[in-house]
């Protein structure tokens, strides 16, 4: 069975408009925790995710370690679209 990630809820955790990066904490279907960080493109405005780290809650859903694993690095992509449907993207 292929992994699927699911956001449930997204928060915007930190914002610094000067350089255009901010920080999420998402938390998904699984219990999982993830902080994701987000550059701003100043001329469009829009928002790319640069790095997705499992915050060590609950083990990988994925590889089943409760340490450091890099797993989620696969699905930031999707992790970060769902993300910024709840949350949306800073204003100021």
């Amino acid at each position: 069975m292929a992994y699927q990630p699911q956001v449930v809820s997204a928060e915007i955790v930190s914002n610094n408009p000067k350089n255009g990066l901010f920080e999420m904490v998402v938390k998904l279907k699984d219990r999982t925790h993830c902080r994701l960080t987000f550059e701003k493109d100043a001329a469009t405005g829009s928002a790319r995710v640069t790095t997705v780290n499992r915050l060590l809650k609950e083990p990988c859903p994925i590889c089943r370690k409760d340490f450091e694993c890099h797993c989620m690095g696969r699905f930031k992509e999707e992790i970060s679209a769902q993300a910024l449907q709840l949350a949306g993207t800073p204003t100021a």
